[in-house]
């Protein structure tokens, strides 16, 4: 079977839409908290969501080694790009959600530079909406979705990260 339509790809398309739900339910929860409070009980849902962020990547790691190394399909130069795009938009996630993650999580920083927690949403929120974006039309023909369906979702993806950069501009305004 060729990499295009591997079972392992429909399995990380699938994993890929539900880390998108989780980020999308996190960001959403954590905006109102500022209105009703964090809720502490509940974090073990976000290690949940670390733990399927962990499986999206090795199995990233296969896939795309799977695609580059399919003789019946081979990738060309163009979707190597694309590829590599992926891979940096990745990267540079992760290094946003570090940056999330310290900037709420470590006292020094918090108190050095008040900004950085609000500072951090923001570019995680653009971070990840342009992932999301780059990889959407592989997401869609990997879980077997219409291409229509493209503009709609991405034009939402980026409408969630312009709310959620919003909500930090107003929540510093109080």
């Amino acid at each position: 079977m060729s990499a295009k339509g591997s079972k392992k790809r429909f399995a990380n398309g699938v994993i890929a839409a539900v880390i998108t739900v989780f980020f999308l339910a996190h960001a959403s929860l954590g905006s109102l908290s500022s209105l009703v409070g964090y809720t502490s009980p509940f974090m073990w849902l976000v290690w949940v969501g670390v733990a399927v962020v962990a499986v999206h990547v090795v199995a990233s790691v296969v896939t795309s080694f799977e695609q580059l190394n399919d003789q019946e399909h081979p990738p060309s130069s163009r979707k190597k790009r694309h590829l590599a795009l992926k891979w940096a938009t990745g990267a540079l996630l992760a290094a946003s959600i570090v940056a999330h993650i310290l900037s709420r999580r470590v006292p020094a920083i918090i108190i050095a530079a008040p900004f950085l927690p609000g500072l951090s949403i923001v570019v995680l929120s653009a971070v990840l909406a342009w992932h999301i974006c780059v990889g959407m039309k592989s997401l869609l023909d990997d879980i077997g979705l219409s291409n229509r369906l493209l503009m709609p979702l991405r034009v939402v993806v980026c409408a969630f990260a312009v709310v959620f950069c919003l909500a930090v501009f107003a929540s510093s305004a109080l």
